[in-house]
């Protein structure tokens, strides 16, 4: 099999491309990055507008959608009309399988941008024979917003979290994450949408806390209402100051604990 990874540079795109490759698969890796380190495969760089390059698309019996533009609305809506403009193209080509991935942010209960726009792609996707809708949960490593918050928490001696951090996340680890993308990609048949975290949710402020105990730290946690954080989390934006997490972050945060997904990883090691 050939797999086009679009979006490869990211933290999940980068960890699964060298994975995938070192299983000996053949993988094309698209990206707007001018490089990807320590990756084997074909490698092209592109980006949300630009048409796919003829020459990664040769021979492509599965593609991964991983690219997402965050910058605002604007970004939204490229992501939004190019994903779906990939998906045809490919489609068009007789790429015969092809993995989105989604949220665990998207669905009903969807208030963030990020998880409205994932849920919209979704539905325009939905109940296409090629097509499968795969929505992880946080992923835990080095990179992502969890790499962020151990960041965080190594630099600074506290850590103010919403409510004190009492909110229900669900998390999968890189390695597996990587593993299971694989194995859907080379799965044949058709699977409507895959849950890809573990079926023991995690609260936020053990996640923070596990986060920091892998860099020896035990940060004071802060709890701030909500409403607080928002607010100053969209002030630091406002500021250009960076921080691990952003007001949509939040805002996802909140109202994924209305969430309905389980897990398909249910029983399984």
């Amino acid at each position: 099999m050939r797999l086009l990874v679009i979006g490869a540079a990211g933290f999940i795109g980068s960890n699964f491309v060298r994975y995938a490759a070192g299983q000996g698969v053949d993988v094309v890796a698209l990206s707007r990055s001018r490089r990807l380190a320590d990756f084997g495969g074909t490698f092209s760089q592109w980006a949300l507008g630009r048409p796919l390059p003829a020459s990664a698309l040769e021979g492509v019996t599965c593609a991964i959608h991983l690219v997402h533009d965050f910058n605002g609305e604007e970004g939204a809506r490229l992501t939004f009309n190019q994903t779906l403009a990939c998906v045809a193209e490919l489609r068009a080509l007789g790429v015969k399988r092809q993995l989105f991935f989604s949220s665990y942010s998207a669905g009903e209960h969807a208030t963030s941008l990020y998880g409205r726009t994932k849920f919209a792609i979704e539905r325009a996707l939905a109940g296409a024979a090629d097509i499968v809708i795969v929505r992880p949960g946080l992923v835990l490593g080095d990179g992502g917003v969890y790499g962020r918050i151990r960041k965080w928490a190594h630099k600074f001696p506290a850590v103010p979290l919403p409510d004190g951090g009492y909110f229900d996340v669900p998390v999968i680890a890189i390695e597996r994450l990587s593993q299971e993308t694989l194995t859907l990609a080379m799965a044949v048949g058709k699977a409507d949408h895959v849950n890809l975290f573990e079926p023991q949710l995690v609260s936020l402020r053990q996640l923070v806390l596990s986060a920091a105990a892998e860099v020896q730290r035990r940060p004071l946690i802060i709890p701030v209402p909500s409403a607080l954080l928002l607010f100053g989390l969209r002030v630091a934006a406002f500021l250009r100051i960076p921080l691990p997490v952003n007001a949509d972050n939040l805002v996802g945060l909140l109202a994924n604990q209305a969430a309905q997904h389980v897990s398909t990883l249910s029983g399984r090691p």
